[in-house]
């Protein structure tokens, strides 16, 4: 299969200095470009922000919207005494205090506060639209924004490294839902220890299962290093569609309660759905479909993929 023709599911580790949007170009480029494979990618990294970006490449791409709600992971550096408009370091520098006060002991402290269920309010330099334009278009035009606090979930929040002193700092890891913002949590911390604090160094380095460590860089990528969208869905629950009914299914036409059963998930946690989509198989194991169950138990193809 040429590189125009490929399908699947292609991790790549962005750089500092690019957007999500600009990462794509080298990948683009070798996937047949303007004539080539149509590519997208699942959630977005600041310029200022490296790591893990989970892609589409052909038939991959229709899988994006349903690997938007992983879970994230990041790691980031917490630079303590210095509070910006943009919660990071690019931003304009609007106090600095010593934070020589601070300790280990005393940030551990707070961060019970920033676990489980949380309401966060996003920065006013980011992507968020606010009445039809991007928060920071409004925000570098001098306007004052307005952003409305939303609910958000961390699992772990955790110190692997303190260094104390006037401008001290912390190395953080973070396993949170999508649409947490890191440079707001460091926000928030800076704000509740009074010496403010900015995100530095942010490094996304897992979306679900996928990890940055088995990502490439974007200019290094081509269709050797795709995965199969079968390795795309374990977060959704499997169900296996009766021979029979294939072809039926792969023409967008539901699926009678009969037509299928509940396929073995990969966790060993059987087709709980954790979603209210579900993975549909053929009985070979190809996906076929991202579908759902309707009211009737019939089974209804959102997302159809090409034939097996």
């Amino acid at each position: 299969m040429s590189a125009e023709d490929s399908n699947g599911i292609l991790l790549i580790d962005k750089p500092v200095g690019v957007s999500s949007f600009q990462a794509l170009y080298p990948v683009k480029r070798a996937f047949g470009g303007k004539k080539g494979s149509k590519i997208g990618h699942a959630g977005t990294l600041d310029p200022a922000a490296s790591g893990l970006l989970v892609l589409g490449v052909g038939s991959g791409t229709r899988l994006l919207e349903f690997l938007e709600a992983l879970h994230k992971s990041y790691r980031f550096t917490l630079k303590l005494g210095v509070a910006t408009d943009t919660y990071d370091l690019d931003g304009e520098v609007l106090e600095r205090k010593d934070a020589s006060a601070v300790t280990r002991a005393s940030l551990e402290a707070l961060l019970p506060r920033f676990r489980g269920d949380i309401s966060q309010v996003p920065p006013a330099y980011s992507a968020i639209k606010v009445d039809g334009k991007r928060a920071y278009e409004r925000a570098r035009a001098g306007e004052t924004v307005e952003m409305t606090a939303r609910p958000v979930h961390v699992d772990r929040l955790e110190i692997t490294h303190f260094e104390p002193g006037p401008a001290a700092s912390a190395v953080m890891e973070l396993d949170c839902s999508k649409g947490t913002y890191v440079r707001t949590l460091a926000h928030d911390l800076g704000q509740l220890l009074g010496c403010g604090a900015v995100a530095a160094d942010i490094r996304r380095t897992a979306i679900g299962p996928f990890r940055v460590e088995d990502a490439v860089a974007p200019d290094a990528a081509d269709a050797a290093h795709l995965t199969p969208v079968e390795n795309a869905v374990d977060h959704l629950a499997p169900v296996e569609v009766k021979a029979d009914w294939v072809a039926s299914l792969l023409h967008g036409n539901a699926v009678p309660a009969g037509g299928y059963s509940a396929r073995p998930a990969r966790d060993g946690h059987g087709a709980t759905a954790r979603d209210t989509a579900c993975a549909v198989f053929s009985p070979a194991g190809k996906l076929l479909a991202i579908g759902e169950l309707n009211p009737l138990g019939h089974l209804q193809p959102r997302k159809v993929f090409p034939a097996p």
